[in-house]
């Protein structure tokens, strides 16, 4: 997000960081899980998401339309909406995209309440490498002649049972609703959510073999200095990297590949 939206997300996230103390974790998941749900209907109604991101259109006018849309909705649910609404959107995909993540952020925040946002960080770290090794996996989740229903019951069959009910939702949701992002990507962006709610971050480690643990907890002590929180990493492992490490952290490329090395050689050499 940029201008104007960048803005707008750091006042909802100021938002729903006040709605955490007094609200039950039962309301924080239930209202997660409407707007969530109000996501799709945006996606499919342009009409409805452009008027409702409109920033020319009075805060009044597009309150009334959240009070139509959710008015059977818990407080938490619609407050929360409307709060989104009253914001300036530099596009209706990044209001769609402040839907998502406030409906997110909830269903988190009910994990932490309930002291498990732990084990929800850990089971979505860990579908994040489970895709990034499986490009079977990767290609049924993105299949575009696969229905939403399809790529939901993909995940259902790999953890209903099996983790956490927040896991399972989050990342159901995800894969239901990709709007041009990579799996990997949105899948990740869930991680680096949790991740944040426990006071870390993810950094993203391209390696051409699998690091020691004594290699990992090094570069995580590294990295934890450089940033001034605790990281987490995902290692993934890639061939092409011939040697060294890529890190991604923070939106910031750290390279010291063997392959970069060899690619800017390359274009030295040809001038």
């Amino acid at each position: 997000m940029q201008g104007s939206s960048r803005v707008s997300l750091t006042e909802l996230q100021e938002f729903l960081a006040g709605q955490y103390q007094d609200a039950a974790a039962t309301d924080l998941s239930a209202s997660g899980d409407t707007l969530l749900n109000l996501v799709p209907v945006l996606e499919k109604e342009r009409s409805l998401r452009t008027t409702l991101a409109d920033s020319s259109l009075s805060a009044e006018a597009k309150t009334g339309i959240v009070d139509k849309l959710l008015g059977e909705q818990s407080t938490l649910a619609v407050s929360t909406v409307k709060n989104v609404v009253s914001k300036r959107w530099s596009s209706d995909e990044d209001f769609v995209d402040a839907v998502e993540y406030a409906g997110d952020s909830l269903v988190l925040m009910a994990a932490e309440k309930d002291g498990h946002i732990g084990e929800v960080e850990e089971e979505i770290f860990r579908f994040g490498r489970a895709i990034d090794a499986n490009a079977d996996l990767q290609m049924a989740l993105t299949n575009p002649a696969s229905s939403a229903d399809e790529k939901s019951g993909i995940v259902r069959s790999l953890l209903e049972g099996k983790t956490n009910q927040a896991t399972s939702k989050l990342i159901g949701h995800s894969v239901e609703s990709l709007r041009g992002r990579r799996v990997q990507d949105a899948v990740a962006g869930l991680s680096q959510l949790a991740a944040e709610r426990r006071g870390q971050t993810i950094a993203e480690v391209r390696s051409a073999i699998e690091l020691t643990d004594e290699q990992r907890d090094r570069l995580a002590a590294v990295l934890s200095k450089q940033v001034g929180r605790d990281v987490e990493l995902n290692i993934i492992v890639d061939p092409a990297i011939i040697g060294g490490l890529q890190v991604l952290i923070d939106g910031e490329l750290i390279d010291g590949s063997a392959s970069s090395k060899l690619e800017q050689a390359r274009r030295k050499l040809a001038g």
